[in-house]
């Protein structure tokens, strides 16, 4: 579970500050208007406070959501996409890609059968391993994962206490 939480939390370098020209929206915009940032903000949300809920059987799923919203924020996510389809990553091409490719799902079939496709994904690939094996981020995942354990520990206390 750590391990997941790692990558989920760490995703990527610094974000490339470039000026667009005039009536061209920037990168930023662009991810933020065209990927599904929210959605999987939530699922990742869901999907960790899945995997914590069994260790806190005291606790509801919207009180571990809750402490799970409010130590990993959606700021936190939007900042990780903003790193990892960032210009140092990818080109306005292979973006371009990546957004016909969440937007249609037929041309994702298509982009993931096509060499380009697999090159572009196993990059997509490396550079999250890399960011998952950064020494800086796993030092703030596991510091935000043990102060998410900590308050749903105390949480826990509480309930136990007065139920």
């Amino acid at each position: 579970m750590s391990r997941s939480f790692v990558v989920l939390l760490t995703l990527l370098a610094t974000l490339a500050g470039c000026d667009q020209p005039a009536g061209h929206p920037t990168r930023e915009k662009k991810i933020l208007a065209q990927l599904p940032w929210q959605e999987a903000y939530t699922h990742n949300i869901e999907r960790m406070g899945q995997l914590l809920a069994p260790r806190f059987p005291a606790l509801s799923e919207e009180q571990v959501d809750q402490v799970l919203r409010e130590h990993l924020t959606m700021e936190d996510q939007r900042q990780d996409l903003l790193r990892l389809y960032s210009e140092q990553h990818f080109s306005d091409v292979e973006f371009d890609l990546v957004l016909a490719a969440t937007a249609d799902p037929v041309k994702a079939k298509a982009l993931g059968q096509s060499l380009e496709g697999r090159q572009l994904s196993e990059k997509l690939t490396r550079l999250m391993r890399e960011s998952a094996n950064d020494p800086d981020a796993k030092a703030r995942a596991a510091q935000r994962m043990q102060q998410i354990e900590e308050a749903l520990g105390r949480m826990q206390r509480q309930a136990l206490e007065a139920g």
